[in-house]
């Protein structure tokens, strides 16, 4: 032996120990196995070579194991093989032996199968156990191709294997076995050498030639080989299977077929096809190359990059078709399509032949916009697929309804100006019939339906339907109109009605004295499209002299002297009521001087001539107090009214006006101090003190009073109350309304804005003709007692100063007594004479028997040669309205009215109020004397 190799010890767990020898002369491999330290070997493999196998033998075991393979030389030689021979040396261990279970193997398969394989069973018996022994082997054939051992216990098993891929035949040999106590193995333990004499038998096998398969060709194009099959013994027919579409197998017969690959793509391909006969298969490998033909189409072309439809909403486009040229070795044209968006199922696609495809966009179901897709074109999966992109533009199937939208009932309305006609079409769709219905009883139509583009539909207003509506109000109808085919959606077309027609709200002043003829205001609306006023007005108990249109809201009259009532309407030719007003005609009999008790400060004083009753609000007390004239006495009656502020009179006199800092405007009736209705503002201002005039009421019907609306953005800041339509506004511009003077007709209203501001913001007037305040001359300063006349032709600023209604300059008011002062200015009805009550300053304190003065100007013409305007005199009151000390708790702020017939005068404060009779004779001058100028009275 050249050399001995020391092997790795791992201890107990079983695995291999020793030492492992190298012959080189002889290929005879030795391994010398310690058995103590060593249970078992799970396999001991030998492929090649010789193998002696040396176990240092436990007494207790007896155990060894051989595995060889083409076993050269044996331990010495070896003896000629006979079954259980001895060795040709002494016994060299007395009363052990060896022996195996068997002497012969014979094996048997299929060509090209594997043989299963066979085992030998060993076992070492008897006394004198060795602690050394060696075993050998030898091949005497050339079928075998490797042994496995596996021991267990005291027995060993030897698995021997055929060679695999031996060709048909039968084989045979000897496997010879030696166990021996030396190495040169010249001593044989008793039973040793043994034969064991094996047979393989190997029959026909299934084969397959050749092996492998190289194939190739043109794209497009395809490729085949035959391949001959050997069957194996007792099978007549096979079967075969490939792993790609493009291999196939054809002209399949008992000795072979023909393998085929299919038309593909430039490129390399990989494919197995598997031979299956009885329970034998072979695989055989198919490799194709496929190269590309310069000639051919390469990919998959569509003649068109993409598709754009249009189509009205509730109808399909019409088809296009799409010309899509494949490679020569597509599998053929399969489309998809992939929507873009949540709507799907609008695009239809129809392959046909030669590559043409049909695209169909349908809108039936989409609404007006635009939908998009691809269009997938794939030609199997050697092809890359490609996307046509697809645009769908959903139109509005836009119905074009034109013609009359706005109907007007006015004064010139006649039966057959109250229609009109409307033209339907839906441009992008053909013509077809139309069904049309109106959802408001006052519009007629001519028809229900109709063609579009052909007919006309005829409107026109129910003339008795819209007499039941609310006059000055805007309606509108829809018409509902939709196409028979159903196809698409319906549309509406709306028709308004503006109804205009005349009305009558107020004429002011709605009183006047038996035997008094002038000029009367007549508020309303409408008025504007009345052609001729003096046809279509009615006045019932007297003949107009001159009736004169100022705006769309006002008329005037100038009506001759009566003893009676005269009422105002029109008429017109749809028979529409424009409501009435009446100018009530009384007569004021004369007053006697009267002081009436009454505490608490007061809010406005209205004299109401129709019921000869004063009113006024008593803020300490909470209430609306009346009082009014019984014989000799004045009786006071009261209604309970909360944070009350002031009382105004409506325009007609039907109606007293109550604002209250809570919040609301309230209506009482001046007959019976019954509320007719509580209106709630945006806020109301108020004050304890006998008020400033917070309120002011307008001959149109809109009270503006000092607070806030409630509504928002409608263009101004002034507020206001409309007794017609009993709702809040705000006049157009910029001012804001604080406290004011209005003419006894409400024609003209003069308002300071604030006393709160520096400098002080301008005075601002509102005429009954204007929609907005304008700021007043600037030479007009700032008041907190002031008066007009009953149509607004005097305006007193204060107790120092007259104007005209243009604000021009009458004159100064001065008072001659130095110690007198004045408190509360009263015009004359005409405007002509201007009364002032005054109080003596050195008279305010208790026990003083100084009485108040009422001072009479002269305020009928404007002042030329002087400043001051005449005195005409005076006269004295026998009590005090107010409270009549100086201190800082004594408003001696009085408000005051006149009787219409200008004679009587009437002072209201916290104290009482005085009925004073305006005598004839003046102290200072006699009234016949008065002084008159040249110039007329200016307005």
């Amino acid at each position: 032996m050249r050399q001995i190799k020391k092997l790795p010890t791992q201890g107990r767990s079983g695995r291999l120990a020793g030492y492992q020898h190298a012959m080189h002369d002889t290929g005879l491999m030795h391994l010398y196995i310690d058995l103590q330290s060593w249970d078992k070997i799970a396999f001991l493999r030998i492929s090649k070579g010789n193998i002696l196998l040396v176990y240092k033998i436990n007494p207790m075991r007896y155990l060894a194991v051989i595995g060889l393979s083409s076993l050269l030389v044996a331990c010495g030689g070896g003896g000629s093989g006979a079954s259980g021979g001895s060795g040709s040396g002494p016994d060299p261990a007395p009363g052990f032996s060896v022996s195996i279970d068997r002497t012969q193997l014979r094996f048997s398969g299929d060509e090209g199968s594997v043989i299963p394989s066979q085992f030998i069973m060993g076992t070492g018996s008897g006394n004198n156990v060795p602690t050394t022994a060696y075993f050998g082997g030898e091949d005497m054939g050339t079928a075998i191709d490797h042994v496995e051992a596996r021991i267990s216990g005291t027995q060993a098993q030897f698995f021997v294997y055929p060679k695999m891929q031996l060709a048909a035949g039968e084989y045979t040999g000897t496997l010879k076995l030696s166990m021996c106590a030396d190495r040169q193995c010249s001593e044989h333990f008793k039973g040793s050498p043994v034969n064991v004499a094996y047979t393989v038998s190997v029959g026909k096998g299934l084969k397959v030639t050749p092996g492998s398969v190289d194939l190739s060709s043109l794209t497009g194009a395809s490729a085949s080989v035959p391949v001959a099959v050997q069957l194996p013994g007792g099978v007549s027919s096979f079967s075969a299977a490939t792993s790609a579409a493009w291999l196939q197998v054809a002209n399949i017969t008992s000795s072979g077929m023909t393998i085929i690959a299919g038309a593909k793509g430039p490129g390399l391909y990989n494919g197995l096809v598997t031979v299956s006969a009885g329970s034998r298969t072979v695989t055989v490998p198919v490799t194709y190359r496929v190269t590309a033909d310069p000639s051919s189409v390469s990919s998959i072309t569509p003649d068109r990059a993409s598709l754009d439809f249009s189509a009205p909403t509730g109808y399909a486009s019409s088809g296009q078709q799409l010309k899509v040229t494949l490679p020569n070795w597509a599998q053929g044209l399969s489309t998809s399509v992939q929507y873009r968006t949540g709507d799907a199922g609008w695009l239809v696609v129809t392959p046909g032949a030669g590559g043409a495809v049909s695209v169909v966009a349908s809108a039936a179901n989409l609404r007006p916009g635009a939908y998009r897709a691809d269009l997938v074109l794939s030609g199997g999966t050697e092809l890359a697929p490609v996307s046509v992109p697809v645009t769908l533009n959903v139109l509005a199937a836009d119905w074009s309804v034109t013609g009359t939208s706005t109907l007007t009932v006015d004064a010139a309305s006649t039966t057959s100006t109250m229609g009109g006609q409307i033209s339907i079409d839906v441009p992008n769709l053909p013509v077809q019939g139309w069904q049309a219905s109106s959802n408001a009883t006052w519009l007629q139509l001519s028809r229900s339906s109709g063609s579009l583009r052909t007919d006309k539909l005829g409107v026109s207003v129910n003339v008795a339907q819209m007499l039941k509506l609310a006059n000055f109000h805007t309606y509108t109808a829809d018409i509902t109109l939709s196409l028979a085919s159903g196809k698409t959606a319906g549309t509406k077309f709306t028709v308004t009605l503006d109804k205009r027609l005349p009305e009558l709200s107020y004429i002011s002043p709605h009183t006047r004295l038996s035997g008094e003829a002038g000029n009367y205001i007549v508020r309303g609306r409408g008025f504007d499209a009345i052609t001729n006023l003096n046809q279509v007005l009615q006045v019932k108990g007297a003949t107009p002299a001159q009736i004169v249109r100022v705006n769309d809201t006002q008329f005037e009259l100038s009506l001759p002297a009566a003893q009676g009532d005269a009422t105002v309407a029109l008429s017109n030719t749809l028979g529409a009521s424009s409501g009435s007003v009446t100018l009530k005609t009384v007569s004021q009999p004369a007053f006697t001087y009267a002081a009436v008790a009454a505490q608490g400060n007061k809010g406005g004083l209205v004299f109401d001539p129709e019921r000869q009753a004063l009113f006024t609000v008593n803020k300490t007390l909470g209430s609306l107090m009346r009082f009014s004239k019984s014989g000799n006495n004045w009786n006071v009656s009261s209604a309970p009214v909360s944070s009350v502020d002031e009382v105004a009179i409506s325009p007609d006199g039907k109606s007293l006006i109550v604002t209250v800092t809570s919040g609301q405007i309230k209506l009482f009736d001046p007959a019976t101090l019954t509320e007719q209705g509580s209106f709630k503002a945006g806020g109301v201002y108020g004050e304890t003190l006998n008020s400033l005039p917070r309120m002011a009421v307008r001959n149109d019907g809109k009270v503006l009073f000092s607070g806030a609306s409630g509504v928002q953005d409608d263009g101004g800041y002034m507020p206001y109350f409309d007794l017609v339509s009993r709702s809040f506004g705000n006049i157009g511009g910029a001012y804001v309304f604080g406290w004011a003077s209005v003419s006894g007709d409400g024609s003209h209203i003069n308002i300071v804005q604030s006393a709160s501001y520096t400098p002080l913001p301008p005075i601002v007037s509102l005429d009954g003709r204007d929609q907005v305040a304008k700021p007043a001359p600037s030479g007009l300063g700032h008041w907190f007692e002031s008066a007009q006349s009953l149509r607004g032709e005097r305006f007193a600023e204060g107790t120092y100063k007259v104007w005209d209604h243009d604000f021009n300059v009458i004159g100064k008011v001065a008072i001659p007594d130095s110690t007198y002062f004045g408190r509360t200015p009263v015009f004359s009805p005409d405007g002509k004479r201007l009364y002032v009550m005054a109080y003596d300053s050195n008279g305010l304190y208790v026990g003083s028997t100084s009485k108040p003065r009422v001072y009479v100007f002269d305020s009928s013409t404007r002042m030329v040669t002087s400043t001051d305007l005449p005195l005409l005199g005076y006269f004295e009151l026998a009590d005090y309205p107010t409270c009549a000390v100086s201190s800082y708790e004594c408003d001696t702020r009085a408000l005051g009215t006149i009787s219409p017939d200008g004679k009587t005068l009437f002072f209201l404060g916290d104290a009482r109020l005085i009925v004073a009779p305006i005598p004839a004779v003046l102290v200072g001058r006699q009234a016949a004397a008065m002084r008159r100028l040249v110039l007329p009275a200016s307005r």
